[in-house]
Formats: structure tokens, C-alpha cells, sequence
């Protein structure tokens, strides 16, 4: 599969349905609107990064894939992940998570924490692949079906540039 064109920003508050419909397409149970202005308002320690298409002007505001993110102390929660189904499969989730690791390791977080259904193979698949471990098990996390939660964790993050 070939991505089209397209570059990561910041999101900005007008990105908020087009994240919210997206959302929607990839979850069974998503986020609301209130979820995503929440994220874009925590500051410093927050972001949202969205990868965008360029002259992207559907709907979903050209955005194929988003990460929530969050800094905290030494720790780097990845809130959310989520790329169109249509693009998925091209490594744009990858890509993601790996702009988002950097971030947070220019910030000063030494480790990545984040939550993954215990279904969704091809997330834990990509989460593995870059250095992610099991640490643990939520039970029933998850509803819209109700399901386990792995709890994922990745150590001794460091900005790619050294």
C-alpha cells in the first residue's frame, strides 16, 4: 500500500469533529469531541499529533492518522492511535508513535506507557516491533464489548538523534 502525500502537525481546536468522525470509523467505543478539545488543552505536557494529507479537504479534514500524547514527569502516556482503515497497513501508525516517542524523549520522559485491547493483534504486533512489553493486564478495561486491557511499557526512550 502507498500513503499519499502528506505531512504531521500539531492538530489545532477546528481539527476537533474531523478527529472525532475518524474516531468513530476505528473504535467501537470512541472518544467524543469533549475527549479531543480536552487533549488539545493540556499544554505543555499534552499534544495531538495528526498526519494530514496534503490539500486534504474531505470531511475528515485530510487527517489519515492521529496520536494522543501526553507527557508526564518521566513518562510518556500514549492516550490514543488511530489511522483511517483505508491507509492503515502502509506504516503511517508507526510513523506516529515514533514522532511521538521522540517528543516525549525530547521532554525528558525516560519511559512510554499505554493501554491496547487485548484483540487488536495488528496494534500489539506494532507495539512489540518497537520495543513495547507486557506488564500487565486490566480486566474488563474496555466496553463496547467488554475486554481485557494489556498494559504495554517501553523503556529508556532517547531523542532519535542521540
Amino acid at each position: 500500500m502507498t500513503l499519499p502525500p502528506y505531512f504531521v502537525e500539531a492538530a489545532r481546536p477546528d481539527d476537533v469533529a474531523a478527529l472525532a468522525a475518524l474516531e468513530r470509523r476505528c473504535y467501537t467505543h470512541p472518544w467524543t469531541p469533549r475527549g479531543f478539545r480536552d487533549a488539545l488543552r493540556r499544554g505543555e505536557h499534552g499534544l495531538v499529533i495528526v498526519a494530514r494529507r496534503r490539500g486534504g479537504d474531505d470531511s475528515e479534514r485530510g487527517i489519515l492518522g492521529y496520536c494522543v500524547m501526553e507527557t508526564v514527569a518521566d513518562e510518556l502516556h500514549v492516550h490514543n492511535l488511530a489511522v483511517r482503515p483505508e491507509s492503515q497497513g502502509g506504516g503511517l501508525g508507526r510513523r506516529l508513535l515514533s514522532i511521538a516517542l521522540d517528543i516525549a524523549a525530547r521532554r525528558g520522559a525516560r519511559v512510554a506507557l499505554l493501554e491496547v485491547r487485548e484483540s487488536n493483534r495488528a496494534a500489539i504486533e506494532l507495539y512489540r516491533s518497537m520495543g513495547f512489553v507486557t506488564t500487565a493486564v486490566r480486566r474488563n478495561y474496555y466496553s463496547q464489548p467488554a475486554e481485557d486491557a494489556l498494559v504495554l511499557r517501553k523503556e529508556d526512550l532517547a531523542p532519535l538523534d542521540g
